[in-house]
């Protein structure tokens, strides 16, 4: 059993949140009476804090690799149903062409927070940093391990199909990224070792496809809409599924805390307030999420802008539906969990267990109690 942070079975939040076959069927727009109205409780309660406590810094920059990423999704609903702007703050998205890059601009100070992976948090950089998580986003890896279709072999087990990588390139999105970490789980779990294959940086969904279709890797672990868009053409069978918290325990044994908003902790004491009000977004944005149908997302992907979409209609909503329990639903990260993150880590880059890394300081769990505990969540 495995517990958020403040003591619930997160397999009875998400059944509190869990989709409505019939209505998703129907086209509904709204899951839960009682999921709606939380929602509603959030938006008004946290409009009412916002009004009583004025945040001390009202324009805010955020530094991303790229907000219309799926995993990122509670990022780019906060942004664009304003909810930001109803707890009395003005965000800016400062886009960056790494996790590293945007680690790099909220320490050079053009950024006030990040949104990335939790892994990052736990890097000597955002050791560093001090970032502390207080907007956990996903509670499952949220990627996928696929070999061309016509790799295909007669063998049904997964773990021999694995071993069938031996020797093998496995593409990731860059060496030492979270693809590569949970690629490294996942094989080890088969009787592999990381040298027994070879790691290839891929880089983004564009040239992933090439090097996929080009026979350079003859494996590829990434992200949605990438590999559910390979999935549909039947360019590729996948080996090991971790877009959603069973199917990530089923492969892993474990949850793993995925993408996350963090600040540094000189940001919330300076900004407390602001930091607050950040989280009261976030949350807002999560609880949306929460009661969502696939007809709203589909109205969602319509009303952004061009340039924020990312992907065809189709492929946002089908990204969604594979995704969506994946997504948190109180925006916390356990202790449990981001220990389960660091045992992985560790078994990947062994010379960090020579690192004495106190999880606890990479996870800011107070602001999100508060919110818990304010808005009768």
């Amino acid at each position: 059993m495995i517990r958020n942070g403040i003591g619930e079975n997160i397999d009875l939040v998400r059944r509190r949140f869990a989709y409505n076959a019939a209505v998703v069927a129907a086209g509904g727009s709204a899951l839960s009476s009682g999921v709606a109205s939380a929602a509603n409780r959030a938006s008004s309660k946290s409009a009412g804090v916002a009004a009583a406590a004025k945040p001390e810094k009202r324009n805010i920059t955020l530094a991303t690799t790229s907000i219309s990423a799926l995993p990122y999704l509670p990022l780019l609903v906060a942004q664009q149903k304003g909810f930001f702007s109803r707890v009395g703050l003005e965000l800016e998205i400062s886009e960056q062409q790494s996790a590293a890059r945007a680690i790099a601009s909220v320490a050079a100070g053009s950024s006030d927070i990040v949104c990335g992976w939790f892994e990052h948090l736990l890097s000597a950089p955002g050791r560093a940093l001090g970032l502390q998580s207080f907007a956990l986003f996903g509670v499952a890896p949220m990627m996928s391990l696929g070999v061309p279709a016509s790799a295909r072999t007669n063998v049904s087990s997964v773990p021999a199909q694995l071993m069938q990588l031996k020797g093998r390139k496995i593409g990731v999105i860059a060496l030492n990224s979270p693809t590569h970490t949970v690629a490294l789980a996942v094989l080890r779990l088969s009787g592999l070792r990381a040298d027994d294959v070879g790691f290839v940086s891929v880089g983004s969904a564009a040239s992933a496809a090439v090097a996929l279709r080009s026979g350079q890797i003859d494996a590829l672990m990434h992200m949605d809409p990438l590999m559910l868009e390979l999935e549909q053409r039947g360019e590729i069978t996948t080996l090991c599924d971790l877009r959603s918290p069973a199917a990530a325990y089923g492969v892993l044994g474990m949850h793993l805390p995925s993408s996350c908003i963090a600040a540094p902790q000189e940001f919330y004491q300076r900004f407390p307030v602001t930091a607050q009000a950040c989280s009261d977004a976030l949350l807002m944005a999560l609880q949306w999420l929460g009661q969502a149908s696939l007809r709203d997302m589909l109205q969602f992907h319509e009303s952004l802008p061009e340039p924020m979409q990312g992907m065809t209609p189709q492929s946002f909503v089908a990204g969604f539906k594979h995704l969506h329990m994946a997504f948190s639903t109180d925006g916390v990260c356990s202790l449990q969990m981001a220990g389960n993150l660091l045992q992985v880590m560790h078994d990947a880059e062994p010379a960090l267990r020579l690192e004495k890394i106190d999880i606890s300081k990479s996870i800011n769990i107070s602001l999100v109690q508060r919110n818990r505990a304010r808005l009768a969540i």
